[in-house]
């Protein structure tokens, strides 16, 4: 019960914090690798919480309390603010935008996390023996409804991104501020596969009745698609995506 309150309480100044560096610097803070850091340590730590409470579930959480500290002292060793941003980045749209898309793809990182968890803890139990590691893990059941749960909760933050991320680009165009589609970005289409994607997923699960197994390993393999195409995105094709 400390680690859970110790946690939500961490969030709380998190939330606090960026509060604080909004206002102050008129931007969301990720105008940066290392302010956005900080964002992915408070977006796992806000998605394992929610994942917690609906499923009251806490052995998990220190598998996931590891990479938010990393993600936090990486970004507090590291980490500059500066108001000389581009303006489009000071408009209320993206700041929800981003937010949201930052919540999503993070709740598909714990996701992928739980997902080989559940294989891997398959794995022991197939060969009837079960390291120390592994007897901290909660049932297979429960590790397919986090599993699942943290697609949920991507699968959402995705949806909220594509629709304010379209009415943000609404409102660049009609001020002269974007050229060409948003429709035909890269990034707005493999977000929109990638959206797809996960909605299979949670159709397979509750249309289809997939099996559990088959649901971890679907997550697993969606989340490393998601990275490769990212990196392919980002590398080899032009985004409206990319500011100065």
């Amino acid at each position: 019960m400390w680690a859970t309150r110790l946690t939500a309480s961490v969030v709380g100044a998190h939330v606090a914090y960026l509060l604080l560096a909004t206002f102050t610097y008129q931007h969301v803070p990720v105008a940066n690798a290392w302010e956005g850091f900080t964002f992915i340590a408070f977006a796992m730590a806000v998605v394992y919480l929610a994942l917690e409470w609906r499923w009251e579930d806490k052995a998990t959480g220190v598998f996931l309390m590891v990479p938010v500290l990393f993600f936090q002292v990486l970004s507090s060793a590291f980490v500059t603010h500066t108001r000389e941003v581009d303006e489009i980045l000071r408009s209320p749209l993206f700041a929800v935008h981003v937010t949201a898309a930052l919540l999503g793809y993070v709740a598909l990182s714990v996701a992928a996390v739980y997902g080989a968890m559940y294989a891997l803890l398959y794995r022991e139990l197939k060969k009837h023996r079960v390291g120390l590691i592994f007897r901290r893990l909660p049932n297979l059941e429960t590790l397919s409804r986090l599993n699942i749960g943290a697609v949920f909760f991507g699968w959402i933050g995705l949806t909220l991104a594509i629709l304010l991320g379209s009415l943000w680009a609404g409102e660049l165009t009609s001020r002269g501020w974007l050229e060409g589609s948003f429709y035909t970005d890269p990034k707005f289409l493999l977000t929109v596969a990638l959206w797809a994607l996960y909605g299979l997923t949670l159709g397979g699960r509750y249309l289809f009745r997939w099996p559990n197994r088959q649901l971890a390993y679907l997550s697993i393999a969606a989340f490393l698609l998601l990275l490769s195409s990212s990196l392919a995105v980002n590398l080899f094709l032009p985004s409206f995506h990319q500011f100065s």
